[in-house]
């Protein structure tokens, strides 16, 4: 369904009656169009399931907290409300997963498959970044304890610096990184 509306430069927004006919004018294909998009962006998120998403995408329609503009069409504007919502829930949940709860979550998360491709990119990848710290033995020290995923009170340990020393490196490696990544775009 295609639904947009003619509009003026004062009426940029659909009421929320215009909104609720483009609700019950939604074909089964566009139903089924939405409902594949909210679950796509329903991976991974822990409160919300696909059909939540479209629901709480309706609600807030039909509510008027998230406003139809005009000049959109309607599938494309609940597109955008499902992703926004998705959003929203996806950095709730950041927020509420702290500390060790989070390296917990990370390490719960399954491998990624083996694939050679990939491992040769890596292996290009580490090379490159290697090569960026050739003369720096402290960013090299720093880089292979998070390639081994060594805590960071275990990589100052290892390299015998301290928390500023390591941070400082952190903050050089990101920045020699983008830097080289900007050189290369």
């Amino acid at each position: 369904m295609a639904a947009t509306r003619a509009h003026s430069a004062d009426d940029q927004y659909a009421s929320t009656a215009e909104a609720a006919m483009a609700v019950a004018a939604l074909t089964e294909a566009d139903f089924a169009r939405l409902g594949q998009i909210a679950r796509l962006r329903a991976r991974g998120l822990e409160r919300l399931g696909w059909d939540d998403l479209l629901h709480e995408a309706v609600e807030r329609t039909l509510d008027g907290r998230r406003r139809w503009p005009s000049s959109v069409p309607f599938v494309v504007f609940m597109r955008e409300v499902i992703r926004s919502i998705a959003s929203e829930a996806r950095r709730v949940q950041v927020w509420e997963v702290s500390g060790s709860a989070a390296d917990d979550a990370i390490a719960a998360m399954p491998a990624p498959a083996a694939d050679p491709e990939l491992e040769a990119i890596g292996r290009d990848l580490l090379t490159s970044i290697e090569q960026l710290f050739v003369n720096d033995d402290t960013a090299l020290g720093v880089i292979h304890g998070l390639i081994d995923e060594l805590a960071p009170s275990e990589i100052q340990d290892r390299l015998g610096i301290d928390q500023t020393t390591y941070d400082s490196t952190r903050r050089r490696i990101r920045r020699k990184i983008a830097a080289a990544q900007e050189m290369f775009a």
